[in-house]
């Protein structure tokens, strides 16, 4: 196997060629698809076949992988990957107003230690909509004029589960919400492996900055997320059966669009937290 890695004409984003899901990855290539991580931020791989197995060693190759907070949703096979689903006319379906995950977020920014990476894997797609978009939050930040940099730097905020899922989240059950008090996050995020800067606020989970007043929280919170709307730092996925997408997400937020009412699905694994964000942290893309 060798993977041949083309960037998307897009702020972040490459599609790997050259991945077979019916073959082991040789540590080659897994060395090329996690620096294509790192440099492009989101990776689409297409016509991957429906393998359990496969990929839940892929997604393994990153780190270990960790459990979602809603259990109902977890795979039959494993707690490690979950279900994500709409329109399905079953039990595993969510009945939510809008579809699982259809606002700004950054999973597991609800963690003490939250994710490196994620993995969607589409199984069934709606003829029309039901896109993904993905915001690159190294760019928004690098965008910032000096002086907002100035104000967030230092600062943390404090993120809870289901702040601002609005109609597009399920509420866990009571005994596994405790299970998961607030934590505090820095607002600008060093990538480990990178050491770039990033924004590490969501509308989902973030509450509030800490430190500053309530309305001077909403208010560079409310600029913060306008800078992300504006499109220019995101990519919009268009879903394809058989695809499987690779999103970083310690620097990285994204939105699934709530505009389909065909069936959809997709199985999802999250890499927990390998190792500690580090101010000093080299680059290793050089």
């Amino acid at each position: 196997m060798s993977v041949v890695v083309v960037p998307l004409d897009a702020p972040l984003g490459a599609v790997l060629h050259g991945v077979d899901g019916n073959k082991p990855l040789s540590d080659g290539d897994f060395q090329s698809i996690e620096r294509a991580l790192l440099e492009h931020l989101a990776l689409v791989i297409p016509d991957v076949e429906e393998d359990f197995d496969w990929l839940m060693d892929f997604g393994r190759r990153f780190g270990p992988l960790t459990p979602h907070i809603l259990t109902r949703f977890h795979h039959p096979k494993s707690p490690q990957m979950s279900i994500i689903s709409a329109n399905m006319d079953n039990v595993q379906s969510r009945q939510t107003v809008k579809p699982a995950g259809a606002f700004w977020h950054s999973d597991l920014s609800y963690c003490r230690d939250p994710s490196d990476a994620i993995f969607l894997y589409a199984t069934h797609v709606p003829s029309d909509g039901g896109d993904t978009l993905i915001a690159n939050m190294q760019r928004v930040y690098e965008a910032l004029p000096q002086s907002l940099r100035k104000v967030i730097d230092g600062l943390t905020a404090t993120h809870r589960y289901g702040w601002g899922g609005k109609g597009a989240i399920t509420a866990p059950d009571p005994q596994r919400r405790a299970q998961y008090p607030d934590v505090v996050h820095p607002v600008v995020r060093v990538h480990a492996r990178t050491g770039r800067r990033s924004l590490f606020v969501n509308p989902g989970y973030t509450m509030c900055i800490n430190g500053v007043a309530g309305d001077e929280s909403d208010a560079i919170l409310e600029e913060l997320y306008a800078r992300i709307e504006t499109g220019e730092s995101c990519y919009r996925h268009r879903w394809t059966v058989g695809q499987l997408v690779v999103i970083d997400n310690r620097a990285t937020l994204h939105c699934a669009m709530a505009d389909y009412r065909e069936p959809m699905r997709k199985l999802r694994m999250i890499v927990g937290c390998t190792e500690r964000d580090t101010p000093g942290a080299g680059n290793l893309l050089n």
